[in-house]
């Protein structure tokens, strides 16, 4: 039997694109779009990996495939997270939706048992088979193949097409929140960058659990969800009309502090400046050094109020668990200044916890219970933020616990 009709293909990428899970992630989500636009404005022609990059991820004409593997991790997550989809919320979904390996190309195929009348188009059920969309037959259907395009291009909350593509609205939550990072002088984005050692060889070893007979030291490494979360955090303030300035944290100098907002990612063990902070008042990452629960990552709850923990614990599963990251506002060096803190457990709590104040449904949550209108000043804040991490992505970013922070500069 026929596959699904382009129309049917495009709705269920629709549903997919609502769903919390893909909210948090934009890249996996611009990924999907495109694909499924590509297929309805050109069927038939192959997507090459460097038109994902530039055109849905925002890479510049300098993308090299055979050096940036960042299109096939993103691919590889999403085919992970659509399968993750259809054990769960798409259970009984009558439309399956995935991305071959060796292709990009979004496919939909029938579950064998038929699919329901929401998305029949007379054809009755399937056999499973996959089909990937095709060029509609009639200008009526063409028609509303654009519809449901521009209905997906509204669900997927700001999707980009990089430079060559129209660039969104900007939702009243995002603005508001980077309105203070959004100085000519652009902020300066601080990534974890540890000094090891040992080699990828003999393994690599933070220095508490490190002996100078493990080998040389090498400060040239920083994590998977810190590279993603520089992506996301550049990438959404170039949205806004501001290139920040990005440095590894062995070579950030206090020199800029006082004219200029930071942004760290990674927690103040792998990022040496962040530690040269005073302490967060609320929320701080235990060092996995230090007990209790020694070789446990943790968030340490300095003042836990009614049914709060003292320590929140990542999962001894890295890809398949749970996993805690904390964001901090706080005032700069100097009072007209902003310090962003993005701070996971784990690698992959970075990642989520840049997600997150990416996300204009996360933002509008922090935004609504510390009773900031549209366009006012974001007072400080610490918050703790928790995800499901599945196949090594974090989803499902959850506001456990937001702290509201005295107004006062960070000092040094």
């Amino acid at each position: 039997m026929d596959g699904p009709a382009p129309e049917e293909v495009l709705a269920q990428v629709k549903r997919i694109l609502a769903e919390p899970g893909f909210s948090s992630s934009d890249p996996m989500r611009n990924v999907l779009l495109y694909l499924a636009m590509h297929g309805v404005e050109q069927p038939g022609k192959p997507v090459k990996e460097f038109e994902i990059a530039t055109n849905a991820l925002g890479r510049g004409d300098d993308y090299d495939p055979r050096s940036d593997s960042t299109v096939r991790v993103v691919a590889s997550r999403l085919r992970s997270k659509l399968a993750e989809y259809y054990t769960q919320e798409g259970s009984a979904d009558p439309v399956i939706i995935s991305i071959p390996k060796g292709a990009y190309v979004v496919s939909g195929s029938y579950r064998t048992n038929g699919h329901s009348n929401g998305y029949s188009n007379g054809n009755g059920h399937s056999n499973g088979e996959h089909k990937a969309i095709e060029k509609p037959a009639a200008p009526m259907r063409r028609t509303f193949l654009a519809a449901g395009v521009a209905a997906i291009a509204g669900a997927g909350g700001g999707f980009w097409f990089g430079r060559r593509g129209s660039r969104p609205e900007i939702p009243w939550q995002v603005s508001t929140f980077w309105h203070e990072f959004l100085d000519p002088a652009a902020p300066i984005l601080v990534y974890s960058n540890p000094a090891f050692r040992g080699t990828t060889t003999t393994g690599l070893r933070l220095p508490a659990f490190a002996h100078p007979s493990d080998g040389p030291v090498n400060d040239l490494y920083t994590g998977s969800g810190e590279v993603m979360a520089v992506r996301d955090i550049s990438r959404q303030l170039s949205r806004l009309g501001v290139d920040a300035r990005v440095k590894r944290a062995q070579l950030f100098t206090w020199d800029d502090a006082e004219s200029s907002d930071l942004i760290f990612v990674g927690g103040q063990e792998q990022n040496e400046p962040m530690g040269q902070l005073p302490k967060l008042e609320k929320f701080n990452l235990k060092p996995e050094s230090e007990g209790p629960m020694a070789s446990h990552g943790a968030v340490q709850n300095e003042h836990p109020g009614p049914d709060e923990a003292r320590y929140y614990v990542s999962s001894e599963d890295r890809e398949n668990g749970t996993e805690f990251a904390i964001v901090a506002l706080t005032r700069g060096v100097t009072p007209e200044k902003r310090i962003l803190v993005l701070a996971g457990v784990r690698t992959l709590g970075t990642e989520g916890a840049a997600a997150a104040v990416c996300n204009p449904t996360i933002l509008g949550e922090i935004l609504q219970k510390l009773g900031v209108a549209a366009g006012k000043p974001v007072p400080s804040f610490e918050a703790l933020f928790e995800f499901r991490i599945r196949g090594g992505a974090p989803l499902d970013p959850k506001l456990r616990i937001l702290h509201r922070r005295t107004e006062r500069p960070a000092g040094l």
